[in-house]
This record gives C-alpha cells, sequence and structure tokens, in this order.
C-alpha cells in the first residue's frame, strides 16, 4: 500500500496526513481550498488553513494563534532545545531572540556580506562537475552549498564541514507517519549541540567575526543565555541548509520538465529574482508550519477550540487560484504578487534575504556552464513533513 493509499484511508476522500508527504501534495490542497479551507483532521487532531487569505491573516495574528508550543508538525521542535527557537516563541521572548539577529539578517548586510563567497563557492562546486556529464544537484550544488554558507557564518572551520554535513544528514532522519524523532536524530543533536557549546567557550576567550561570537557578545549583553547560545545555533544551521536546499532542488527538478523557463533564465538573466520568486510560490521548501490556538476561535460556522494545533498550509496558499491566475503553471513572466513562502507576520523567516541570494548565484553559476539538462533519477526526497527537498537528484548533460 502505497503513502498516498494510508492517507486516502486515514482521512477519506481529501488526501492530506501533515505527517505523511506525498510526492505531489498539490491536488490535495487543490480539494482543500475548493471543499475545506478550514479542514479538521480528526486522526491528527489538526486544523488546517490552505486559502491565500486565510494563511496570510492566521500568521499575521499571533496572539491568537500562537508559536508557544513550536510550530512542527511531529517532535522537531526537541532539535532546538533547551532554549533558543526563534520560530517556536512568541513576543516577549521572540522579540528579544530576534533583536540579536536584526543587524546581522539585514538584507543589504547580508548581500554584502555573501554576493561574494557565494558566488565563489557556487563556482567552484560548479566546476567540480560541469565537464563530467553527470551530477547530483542536490548533493553537488543543492546542499553544500548553503552549508558552507552557514557554517563558515557561525565559524565553524573549513575541516569540519564534512561531518557536519553528515551530522545535518541525520538530524533530517524521520519515520513517516510517527511525530517522534528517531533516537539517531536526537544523537546527531546532541553532537551538534557539544560541537557549538567548545566553540563558543572558545568565543568568550577570543572573539571572531563570526555570528557565534555575536551570540556570545549577546550573552554578555544579557540577551541571551547559554541554552538559547546552543538552540539557536542548531536552528540557524538546519533552517540555513534546508529552505536554500530545497530551493535550489526543487526548482531545478521543475526546471527540467519546463525548458521554456529554463530557456528564460539562461537567455535573459534578468527575469532572475522574479524567476526566484515564482519558484518559490511554485513548490515551497517549507510546506506547512503550525500554530496553537490560545482561545476557542470561530472560523465561518465552526470552531477551533482553544488549545487546538492548526496547520497553515504555505504551499497551497501559493497555489490558490483565488489570487494567481493557473496557479499550477510555473511561469517566471507572471506579475509578481507576495507569496507566503517564507511565512508571514513576526515570524516571516529571518534567512529569506540569503536564501534568495543563493539560490539566485547558485542558477546563475550553474547555467553559464549547463544550459541544458535532464532528471535521470533515482530521485529521493528528505522525510522530514515539514520540509521539501531532494537528497539525491542525478542528472545528465
Amino acid at each position: 500500500m502505497s503513502q498516498a493509499d494510508q492517507v486516502a484511508l486515514l482521512d477519506g476522500p481529501i488526501p492530506w496526513d501533515p505527517l505523511l508527504p506525498l510526492e505531489d501534495p498539490y491536488p490535495g490542497y487543490r480539494r482543500l481550498r475548493d471543499e475545506a479551507p478550514l479542514y479538521h483532521h480528526l486522526g491528527r487532531d489538526v486544523w488546517a488553513f490552505s486559502r491565500f487569505d486565510d494563511v496570510q491573516r492566521v500568521a499575521r495574528d499571533w496572539q491568537t494563534y500562537s508559536s508557544r508550543e513550536g510550530n512542527d508538525h511531529d517532535d522537531t521542535y526537541q532539535l532546538f532545545q533547551p532554549a533558543g527557537d526563534l520560530a517556536g516563541v512568541d513576543p516577549p521572548i521572540h522579540t528579544r531572540l530576534r533583536k540579536v539577529f536584526k543587524d546581522a539578517f539585514n538584507p543589504t548586510a547580508i548581500r554584502e556580506r555573501f554576493e561574494p563567497p557565494v558566488r565563489v563557492v557556487a563556482r567552484a562546486l560548479v566546476d567540480q562537475f560541469a565537464d563530467s556529464g553527470r551530477a547530483d544537484f542536490a548533493q553537488d550544488l543543492a546542499r553544500p552549498l548553503p552549508a558552507r554558507m552557514v557554517c563558515t557564518w557561525l565559524g565553524f572551520p573549513d575541516e569540519d564541514h564534512a561531518m557536519l554535513l553528515e551530522w545535518f544528514d541525520e538530524l533530517l532522519h524521520r519515520v513517516p507517519g510517527q511525530a517522534a524523532m528517531p533516537a539517531s536524530t536526537l544523537h546527531a543533536r546532541d553532537k551538534l549541540q557539544a560541537y557549538v557549546g567548545e566553540a563558543a567557550a572558545a568565543r568568550r576567550v577570543q572573539p571572531r567575526e563570526d555570528l557565534l561570537s555575536t551570540m556570545v557578545q549577546a550573552e554578555k549583553d544579557g540577551l541571551l543565555s547559554n541554552d538559547e547560545i546552543l538552540g539557536s545555533s542548531v536552528l540557524l544551521f538546519v533552517a540555513g541548509i534546508t529552505t536554500t536546499a530545497g530551493l535550489i532542488s526543487n526548482s531545478l527538478y521543475h526546471l527540467a520538465s519546463n525548458p521554456d523557463q529554463l530557456a528564460l533564465m539562461r537567455t535573459e538573466p534578468e527575469r532572475l529574482p522574479a524567476a526566484v520568486e515564482e519558484l518559490l510560490r511554485f513548490d515551497p521548501p517549507i510546506q506547512t508550519l503550525l500554530r496553537t490556538t490560545v482561545r476557542d476561535v470561530d472560523v465561518d460556522g465552526q470552531t477551533i477550540p482553544e488549545g487546538a494545533h492548526v496547520s497553515l498550509i504555505w504551499a497551497s496558499a501559493g497555489r490558490d487560484e483565488r489570487r494567481w491566475t493557473d496557479p499550477d503553471r510555473l511561469d517566471i513572466t507572471r506579475e509578481p504578487l507576495r507569496h507566503l513562502t517564507f511565512g508571514e507576520g513576526i515570524h516571516h523567516c529571518i534567512g529569506a534575504p540569503l536564501a534568495r541570494l543563493e539560490g539566485r548565484i547558485a542558477f546563475e553559476e550553474l547555467f553559464a556552464r549547463i544550459p541544458e539538462y535532464a532528471i535521470t533519477g533515482p530521485i529521493e526526497r528528505i522525510s522530514t513533513p515539514t520540509d521539501r527537498a531532494f537528497k539525491h537528484l542525478p542528472a545528465e548533460f
């Protein structure tokens, strides 16, 4: 029995289960928008919003739809314990944590700091496979590019990057349909936190020009605890890789079957910023996140009870026919409209400017050397219920 069959049996006619990602979830999202824009999954006891306007409204209303119990459908929050999960808290803690990173993640600061090194790394990665006629776009480009950037920014030395990427892979391991973290995933978290703890201790003795030193200084200023340094570092490490890796790998997968759009990106590079936004809308690297109601909420004749878990399906909002014409068509020339791929409101992704920059430069460098390619398979997606990205994406050119 396939996962799709399992979901259909659990949910009846609408194939959606927050812990069982489908190969193609978008037909199910369409049915949610059309037939049950507020959907109660009885088996998981999760309510779901799927239309753009509803998802945006709920995401902005943190006073009603709280992040106090984390924002993942499974136990991913355990990766960021004991504290410091910026995405899993509300003000005033959220305000304090975000203040620590505000200047470092300013879009201008991101561009000035990262555009040159991102291009150097992207070009070097492409150089390694451009003449071979084949590559795994996930393992050879989409994942190592953001990994190199976030590891370097946190201050982790080059010789440790391969080890850290192995831990990262372990952090993504899940058992489909289960909320609990596998023991191997929690073991990888423990190794990473011990590593960060030793690195932070070194920064307390001798600060450097890196993000970990920024956190250590915030600790001295009373803005962060040691526990929050550990949790924040793991969050930035994981999110800093998964989002960009998903953007790049998902995009390369879809562009292979949309050669007209690939040709436009290659021959008209001025379209690349808009193309990145369209690709983010079309198949987001983060499909859905969770909120918890702080009171009973009446919505269109239904009552979501206090303490209920509510899913915001960003990916469905990006395909809403009420906002976009022909949304299931990839079209980098369409009029740009605000999408919700990076969230909305106070929890809008702090790393969005870096992900956009890395994605754009990766496409520039790849298409300059490899104008056409074919996905040859077998492909393999990562197994987390929240993220949509490829672990393996073999290609020939």
